[in-house]
């Protein structure tokens, strides 16, 4: 809904839909998502060089990540992505004795298979109603009325309720295919060193990169300006035409993802750019600590058991999350100089071992 409060303007709007689209939009996903699978492939580095078996502490990882991926839902957010990466990260185990060709490979099939799949119309629906007796706006409904109303036990249920729909309600078709694709991808740069001395050895790779990635970028931005404008609609035309359209959405979406890799990596080589860079590097010791405290503002501000916020426009909506990253910056910083690692990273690690980890 919008805000009485928040009165905004149609370019304000246009600019925050091209901010989302460009920056965010399944963006920041591909790389978290990208770095999962990069660090699954640090691990087996790391335990073969000290000959042991990762796969004992890998498992636990995964099971411990689940739990509190479901904890998150319950109590935070139906909006979580932790316990999905735990269920598919188990299918790279598939590919640890397998060649980075295979790994390439099956990252490329699960990009473009489940793209075309999911464009078919019929799809969605009947995965849908496999599992589901209501139609998706129902169920969005009843959240709606669960988070005003402020009652935990109807919200807890809500979430639970939105996160298995999102996932397996249509979705599955799609979604964790999706991870497990760009798992590899981050695999296959973990097995190649490709990040050791932040990049400092594979430069010429990463030229290439921006390369590709800004001529993929362009050709996406190009399709995307016809789409927000209305020109062509893919959704009106023919089946092999939407197939194509999602197919080449995926890999633009790829390619830009690329050329911001490869961006970061080459500004590092540069001192400056460097010392600027490392403002932001606290939050990446402590991403799960700092993706669970995003959620506990954010319900805080808009639930019905908070400050019931109502839904601000997009313009503010963007200042808001880039005002609340930027004191989470401000809180890793003060945290780390104490403290090994977040509490939420020191919880995980805890549950694994099965002991108290040190956290001084």
């Amino acid at each position: 809904p919008r805000s009485t409060l928040f009165p905004y303007t149609t370019l304000f709007r246009s600019v925050a839909r091209w901010f989302m689209a460009l920056f965010v939009h399944s963006r920041a996903q591909t790389l978290l998502t990208f770095l999962f699978g990069f660090g699954f492939a640090v691990q087996l580095v790391r335990a073969r060089e000290r000959g042991e078996d990762v796969l004992p502490i890998y498992l636990r990882r995964l099971f411990a990540l689940l739990v509190i991926g479901w904890f998150h839902v319950l109590a935070l957010s139906w909006v979580d992505v932790t316990w999905g990466y735990a269920m598919t990260a188990f299918f790279l185990l598939a590919f640890v004795r397998t060649s980075d060709r295979t790994r390439l490979i099956a990252a490329a099939a699960l990009t473009i298979l489940p793209a075309a799949i999911y464009a078919i119309p019929q799809v969605s629906p009947w995965l849908h109603s496999l599992l589901f007796d209501r139609p998706r706006n129902a169920y969005i409904d009843d959240y709606a009325a669960a988070v005003h109303s402020g009652d935990r036990i109807a919200i807890m249920h809500a979430h639970a309720t939105l996160a298995l729909l999102w996932t397996f309600g249509g979705g599955v078709a799609w979604y964790l295919p999706w991870l497990l694709g760009r798992f590899l991808l981050g695999f296959v740069a973990g097995a190649r060193h490709y990040f050791d001395r932040d990049g400092a050895d594979h430069l010429a790779l990463f030229r290439k990169l921006l390369l590709w990635g800004t001529i993929g970028t362009a050709i996406g931005s190009a399709l995307l300006t016809v789409e927000i404008l209305g020109i062509f609609q893919p959704s009106a035309h023919a089946l092999p035409i939407r197939m194509a359209e999602a197919i080449l959405s995926q890999l633009t979406l790829l390619a830009q993802v690329a050329m911001y890799v490869a961006i970061v990596v080459l500004l590092l080589q540069r001192p400056m750019w460097r010392r600027l860079l490392l403002v932001i590097a606290p939050i990446g010791r402590m991403p799960l600590t700092t993706y669970l405290m995003q959620s506990l503002i954010c319900t805080s501000l808009f639930y019905g058991w908070g400050l019931g916020w109502a839904t601000p426009p997009p313009a503010l909506t963007i200042g808001l999350g880039l005002a609340i990253f930027a004191l989470q910056i401000a809180i890793a910083h003060l945290w780390l100089r104490w403290f090994r690692f977040g509490p939420a990273e020191w919880l995980w690690r805890s549950i694994v071992y099965w002991r108290l980890q040190p956290m001084r």
